[in-house]
């Protein structure tokens, strides 16, 4: 159905690609891994036609139609989500349009024209039919309630959502358009546990292919049949999951290691020989045989080395007092939603928590007033003394400057302006060399989050407040993320619906639900109390 034939794709000196080649046919559940930075969103702008491969080709079979979730937002603002909804179904407009037009037209046709104009309003009719127009309400009710919207969303507008919900409206949009190709650039960041559960389900019996870009293994584990790997410019594949593909890449890893070594043995061996005899007239002819012999040989590659783990580490700082944070009867709404109601919330020095709870319940709210960059609508926060806090948001990597450089982002309100620590720190993310002098704008969105990243860690603090920190984090990243929030020595509180994340750096949690914040009674058992 869809082929990229010996694509070669340069950013001015970095070739993403050269001589790759990907095929996917009907039915084909396919996710694209790959570190970030790497081109993957490239691939998907590739197949949509946004941009062009710099050699080779990119066809789509005739007739075959495509759809893209990307990581921006395509929401269209100033509508509702039923228009937005029914916008979904192009063709149903243009065969409804079309009976208009003719029943106006067949008021004033004379005989003839009124026999060929019914002809026509009934193939119309047939048309509207084969769109499912008496089940459309359902669909669109079936994906939205699927994706956890409440039950008046249809007629709000758009804009009235977060950013995050905006997603989930550009993906039941998607959804229900129902392309022959659907191609989801990371798909989960916005959902939490539920919605992720019902879109592997969707996926399981979707009527078309599928192309995934994501860094969530357990949800590449759940909808995928194939591995598409971007490995040294290559589009390299794999049959399986994702669990599959790891284990098939290491043992593909180990076996060219162990090849290579055998073959280095073997050739020092011979060189050995023509070193030893070379000289000797008596020895020429086999000397000169395994001289041509070393030459015929195809030479293996030494393998790279096992990708280096991103090292990060959190700044020293003072400590707080025993209790860094209170809230006392915090009350917040927006208009007459009410989203947190009379909250009583402490923290003690040490704590390690998890805010738990469907998108929409007031996670990121709570988040925002601890760190004092939102004012509740009634109640007190108390804060004790020497706190230092350290707030990540859930859209840190869009709030960068794209104008600036990447290391003059990173240093950005610093006034020591450490430049060999945020050099090493960017080194440790894979952001290197030259790569720190490029403008923020023509960086990939998950090389953003890795800036966003480092912009937060050079800052002290002792109190981190988190909110979907690994969304769009490689898996090297997030391994990393964990073991330096495991070493955090301050508090934490962190927002995530990353459900193997929170177990291993939170020790407690609380759930939100209808405006209140309740602690749970069964401990995660994960991160260890500093």
């Amino acid at each position: 159905m869809l082929s990229l034939s010996h694509i070669f794709k340069q950013y001015g000196t970095q070739v993403l690609y050269d001589d790759a080649e990907l095929f996917i046919g009907p039915d084909d559940r396919v996710g694209l891994v790959g570190p970030n930075g790497m081109g993957k969103s490239t691939v998907f702008k590739m197949i949509m036609g946004t941009e062009e491969p710099d050699q080779g080709s990119v066809t789509l079979d005739p007739g075959k139609t495509l759809g893209m979730l990307s990581q921006e937002s395509q929401c269209r603002l100033g509508i509702t989500v039923r228009e937005e909804m029914q916008s979904a179904f192009p063709e149903a407009d243009d065969a409804q349009n079309e009976i208009m037009a003719l029943s106006e037209k067949l008021e004033s046709a004379r005989d003839h024209e009124a026999r060929s104009a019914l002809r026509q309003l009934a193939q119309a009719q047939i048309n509207l039919e084969m769109q499912g127009t008496e089940t459309m309400e359902a669909r669109i009710a079936k994906v939205l309630n699927g994706l956890g919207f409440p039950q008046d969303s249809l007629n709000r507008m758009t804009d009235s959502f977060s950013g995050g919900w905006q997603m989930r409206i550009a993906l039941a949009k998607l959804l229900l358009r129902q392309p022959d190709l659907m191609l989801l650039d990371e798909p989960t960041n916005h959902l939490d546990a539920k919605a992720v559960r019902w879109l592997e389900g969707y996926i399981a019996t979707y009527p078309g292919s599928v192309f995934i870009i994501s860094h969530d293994g357990d949800f590449l584990d759940s909808t995928c049949e194939r591995i598409i790997d971007v490995d040294e410019t290559k589009l390299n594949d794999y049959t399986g999951n994702y669990t599959d593909f790891k284990e098939q890449k290491e043992a593909n890893r180990v076996a060219l290691s162990n090849a290579y070594e055998r073959q280095q043995k073997e050739l020092e061996r011979q060189q050995v020989f023509i070193d030893r005899f070379g000289a000797k007239a008596t020895k020429a002819r086999a000397v000169k045989s395994r001289e041509k012999a070393i030459e015929r040989i195809e030479k293996i590659e030494a393998p790279r080395a096992k990708e280096r783990k991103i090292s990060l580490e959190f700044p020293e700082s003072v400590q707080s007092s025993q209790e860094p944070m209170r809230l006392r009867k915090v009350t917040v709404r927006y208009g007459e939603k009410t989203v947190l109601n009379e909250v009583d919330f402490k923290l003690k020095r040490g704590d390690r928590i998890a805010l738990l709870g469907p998108n929409g319940v007031g996670k990121s709210t709570l988040l925002r007033i601890l760190a004092e960059v939102e004012k509740p609508t009634s109640g007190e926060l108390e804060e004790g003394r020497n706190v230092v806090i350290g707030y990540f948001a859930q859209h840190q990597a869009e709030a960068l400057d794209a104008n600036k450089s990447v290391l003059d982002e990173t240093l950005d309100g610093l006034e020591s302006r450490p430049e060999p620590l945020a050099r090493n720190l960017l080194g440790r993310l894979l952001l290197r060399g030259d790569a720190v002098y490029k403008p923020v704008k023509v960086v990939s969105g998950g090389e953003r989050s890795r800036i966003a990243l480092a912009k937060f860690l050079l800052r002290p603090a002792n109190l981190l407040l988190l909110d979907e920190p690994t969304n769009h984090l490689d898996a090297n990243s997030r391994e990393v993320l964990i073991e330096a929030l495991q070493s955090f020595k301050g508090t934490l509180v962190v927002a995530s619906h990353d459900e193997e994340f929170v177990k291993q750096v939170a020790v407690d949690s609380y759930s939100l639900a209808d405006g209140n914040v309740t602690e749970n009674r069964v401990p995660l058992n994960a991160g260890k109390k500093k």
